[in-house]
């Protein structure tokens, strides 16, 4: 093993899935938001669409994620070691828990109505 400093593009890679499943997070809860306080509140059908449009692009980027990982080695490191898969599996649980809702539950409904 290495004690040479890496740059953090090292790390990127192996923090895909949770960086992905942030950025789902943010834009699915920032699209419902903006299309339920638009002037013309939107219909919950165009709600959930953009919703489960934006789940199964994180979706496929992380399967894409995973499968890619497969192939890479990280120099200095056994890969047994790296932690990119597990995070990336963990991710995807995590999207579909956040999306559960979403399909659940009636969209663009005021609070406590």
């Amino acid at each position: 093993m290495s004690a040479e400093p890496r740059p953090v593009c090292d790390l990127l890679p192996a923090l895909a899935g949770p960086i992905v499943w942030a950025a789902h997070f943010f834009a699915v809860y920032l699209a419902e938001a903006v299309l339920c306080t638009a002037p013309a509140a939107s219909d919950a059908a165009v709600v959930r669409f953009v919703s489960a449009g934006l789940t199964l692009l994180a979706l496929a980027i992380l399967l894409w994620a995973h499968w890619r990982s497969g192939s890479e080695h990280i120099e200095g490191l056994p890969r047994s070691f790296s932690m990119t898969r597990p995070l990336i599996g963990i991710s995807i649980v995590a999207i579909l828990w956040t999306s559960i809702p979403l399909f659940m539950l009636q969209g663009c409904t005021p609070a406590g109505a």
